[in-house]
C-alpha cells in the first residue's frame, strides 16, 4: 500500500483557500446544472468532499487510511464532475484544490500518482462530455494539475522547514535552560566551597579559642558565663553554616536513586543535630525523573526548619509512589506553629515555588505543640 508522510501542520491559508473555493465555485457549478434534481445532487456531493476535508483531512485522521481517503475524495468529486454543469471548470478547480491536498501531505512518488489518476480522470470525463472540443481543455488541465502539484510540494517543505526550525529554537532553549542550571549549579559549588575553606574554618576556630578561653577561667569568673555562650552561639553557627555548605552542594542524583540520596543525608543530618530520624520508602522506582531532586531540595529545606525551629525529637521521612504521583512526607514531633500566624521566611515559599516549578503541590498541617507534618507531591510522566 502507498504510503504518505508523517503528518504535518495544514496551513491557516490553505483553509481559507479551500472553504472559500468551495463555497465559490459550488455556487458557479451548481448554477449551471439544468434540473433541481442534479442541483440538490451536486450540493450533497460538495458537502461530502467539504466534510471529509474538515473533519478527517485537518484533524489528520486520514492517516489512518489516506488513500481510501484520497480515493474518496476523488470519486466524490469524480460524480460531481460528471453531473455535465455548464460551468465544469468551477468543479474542476475543486479538482486542483484536490491535488493541493495531496500534494501538501504526501511523497513526491505518492503526489504524483494520485494527481496523473485526478488528471486522467478529468481527462475522460471531459472527453465524454464534449468530445474532441474538450482537447483544449485538456492541455491546460495538464499544466494547471501540475502547477498545482508543485505548489502543494514546496507547502510542504515550507511546514516542514518551519517544524525543523522550531525544533532547532526548542532544542536552543533547551540547552540554554541547560547552561543556566549548570551556571548555577556552579556558584553554588563555589561559594559552598568558600565558605567551607574560609568562614566554617574562621568559625571553628573561634569556637576552640572559645573553649580554650573557658577552660582558664574559673566558674566563679564574671567573665565565664558570656565566654561560654559564647562557645555555644560559635557551635551552633559552625552546624547551621555546616548545614548552609550541604543545601548548596547536596549529594548529587546523577549516581542514584532519591531513596539512596536522602538516606545518606538523613543519616548525617540526624547525627549532626541529635534527631532520631526514620526514612520509609514505597513502591519506588529507582528510574531517575526531574522531579527526584525538587523532593530533595525540599526535604533539605524541610529538615532545616525541623533542626532550627521545631525543638523536636523525632522525625519520619515517607516517601512512596502511587499511580504516577510521588509523594514526600516529613512529620515531627516538635513544637510545631499556628498555622495563622506564621510568617514568612521560614523556608515555606521556597518550597512552594520549587514544586510550583514542577507542577507539584505542598500541603502543611501543624498545631502549636503538636508537631508539623510537611507532604509534598509530584506527578510522574
Amino acid at each position: 500500500m502507498l504510503k504518505v508522510m508523517d503528518r504535518i501542520r495544514i496551513p491557516h491559508f490553505l483553509d481559507i483557500a479551500t472553504y472559500m473555493s468551495l463555497a465559490a465555485m459550488s455556487l458557479l457549478g451548481i448554477s449551471g446544472l439544468p434540473s433541481l434534481r442534479s442541483k440538490l445532487l451536486a450540493l450533497g456531493l460538495i458537502l461530502v468532499f467539504g466534510c471529509l476535508y474538515h473533519f478527517v483531512f485537518r484533524p489528520g485522521r486520514y492517516q489512518q487510511s489516506p488513500n481510501l481517503y484520497f480515493a474518496a475524495q476523488v470519486l466524490t468529486l469524480g460524480l460531481l464532475f460528471m453531473l455535465g454543469s455548464n460551468n465544469s471548470d468551477a468543479f474542476n478547480f475543486l479538482f486542483l484544490m484536490l491535488c493541493i491536498h495531496i500534494a501538501v501531505v504526501s511523497t513526491p512518488r505518492v503526489a504524483a500518482l494520485w494527481i496523473v489518476l485526478c488528471y486522467g480522470l478529468v481527462n475522460l470525463i471531459t472527453l465524454a462530455l464534449h468530445g474532441t472540443e474538450g482537447l483544449y481543455a485538456i492541455l491546460f488541465y495538464a499544466v494547471t494539475f501540475l502547477v498545482c502539484g508543485f505548489f502543494g510540494y514546496t507547502l510542504q517543505q515550507v511546514e516542514r522547514a518551519r517544524d525543523r526550525n522550531q525544533q532547532l529554537v526548542d532544542e536552543l532553549q533547551a540547552a540554554q535552560q541547560k547552561l543556566q542550571d549548570l551556571a548555577v549549579i556552579e556558584e553554588r559549588n563555589r561559594l559552598a566551597r568558600e565558605l567551607h575553606d574560609s568562614v566554617k574554618q574562621q568559625v571553628f576556630a573561634i569556637s576552640m579559642q572559645l573553649g580554650a578561653a573557658r577552660a582558664l577561667l574559673d566558674k566563679a569568673h564574671p567573665a565565664h558565663g558570656p565566654v561560654e555562650d559564647a562557645e555555644r552561639l560559635a557551635n551552633q553557627a559552625g552546624a547551621e553554616l555546616t548545614t548552609l555548605i550541604r543545601e548548596l552542594r547536596p549529594p548529587g542524583l546523577e549516581s542514584k536513586s532519591l531513596t539512596m540520596a536522602l538516606q545518606e543525608y538523613l543519616t548525617e543530618w540526624g547525627r549532626q543535630n541529635g534527631i532520631v530520624v526514620d526514612l520509609k520508602a514505597e513502591g519506588i522506582s529507582t528510574i531517575p525523573f526531574p522531579g527526584d531532586e525538587t523532593l530533595f531540595r525540599v526535604a533539605q529545606e524541610a529538615l532545616a526548619n525541623v533542626a532550627r525551629h521545631s525543638q523536636a525529637r523525632h522525625v519520619t521521612v515517607a516517601l512512596t509512589h502511587q499511580g504516577n504521583e510521588l509523594t514526600l512526607i516529613i512529620e515531627d514531633n516538635g513544637a510545631g506553629f499556628d498555622m495563622g500566624r506564621v510568617e514568612k521566611g521560614v523556608g515555606l515559599d521556597s518550597m512552594r515555588e520549587r514544586l510550583a516549578a514542577v507542577g507539584g503541590r505542598l500541603d502543611i498541617s501543624s498545631q502549636t505543640s503538636s508537631g508539623t507534618k510537611i507532604t509534598a507531591a509530584v506527578r510522574r510522566a
